[in-house]
């Protein structure tokens, strides 16, 4: 173990800890893998070289069962607290699983917090590459002492298991406090917004997965191309619904106020097998989003 840079002084050690906050470092650490990749570190140069890349995530880890770094971990964690500070009830939903590691966080973070009868999760791979099974999953979660209570997990293509999820949810007159995408691919962003983001309560935030911050639009992943689409569409491309960066991957928003949402376009798309239907016009271009990054980067 190498020690930090600003050093641990004899006062520190007798200092109040913060139990949680270190319980989730310590997490994190587990399930980015950075703790077992990084600690090997003959050298503090070797070590820090070695954290940046799992601070900011990317890299399909061997051991690790996120591809997340800590920057997005501790994102889920800040927006997690902040919807229980500020009132915002409802579960969080996260569609794009993989191994389960940042489902596993986010049950981490809100055990003894929000509800635990509302937390939920909608998992599905997108391809052979990236598809892991729910036992998988499960399985991780005991392997990192994560309780399951209040968990359950809905596999499936978005186009297929969102609707029945969306349904059994306002049949139960469940609000979201955060929705997270990490599907990637324009249709399957799609899909989870046109399906759940009017369940998302008022104050409650929205996280893209694959944004691509400093990427222009069609050269990211196509989820960029649906939010932002979807976003105008429905009028809250607004200074009320500012983007964040995360950590030039992932961003979110909050959401600042209900909107109807156009679902028989969805449907017909759906039924004809072309969104092409729900995209606004003119379409945005590369100057747009250069135009709306500079607005958010300003915005802090």
């Amino acid at each position: 173990m190498i020690q930090a840079e600003s050093g641990i002084g004899h006062d520190a050690l007798h200092a109040p800890v913060d139990v949680e906050a270190a319980y989730l470092r310590m997490l994190a650490g587990l399930l980015t893998s950075s703790s077992l990749m990084c600690e090997a570190a003959v050298t503090q140069a070797k070590y820090l070289t070695c954290m940046k890349m799992y601070i900011q995530g990317g890299p399909w880890p061997k051991l690790g069962t996120t591809m997340a770094g800590h920057k997005r971990l501790q994102n889920v964690a800040t927006l997690l607290l902040n919807a229980r500070s500020a009132d915002v009830a409802g579960s969080y939903v996260e569609c794009g699983v993989w191994r389960g590691g940042m489902s596993i966080f986010a049950k981490a973070v809100i055990e003894g917090s929000l509800r635990p009868d509302e937390s939920i999760y909608a998992s599905k791979s997108l391809n052979a590459t990236l598809a892991k099974g729910e036992d998988t999953v499960t399985r991780n979660f005991y392997r990192f002492g994560v309780s399951m209570e209040g968990v359950r997990m809905v596999p499936g293509y978005f186009v297929d298991s969102l609707p029945g999820l969306r349904a059994e949810l306002k049949g139960r007159g469940e609000r979201l406090a955060l929705l997270r995408l990490d599907g990637d691919m324009y249709d399957s962003t799609i899909d989870i917004l046109y399906n759940l983001y009017d369940l998302v309560e008022v104050g409650g935030f929205i996280i893209v997965d694959d944004f691509g911050w400093h990427e222009d639009l069609m050269e990211s992943w196509g989820a960029k191309d649906a939010v932002l689409d979807f976003r105008a569409v429905h009028g809250i491309e607004d200074d009320a619904h500012i983007f964040h960066n995360i950590d030039d991957a992932g961003a979110w928003f909050r959401k600042a106020r209900n909107v109807e949402i156009r679902h028989h376009q969805y449907k017909r798309g759906v039924k004809d097998g072309n969104y092409s239907a729900l995209r606004p016009m003119p379409l945005l271009t590369a100057k747009d989003y250069a135009r709306l990054r500079h607005k958010w980067d300003r915005a802090g």
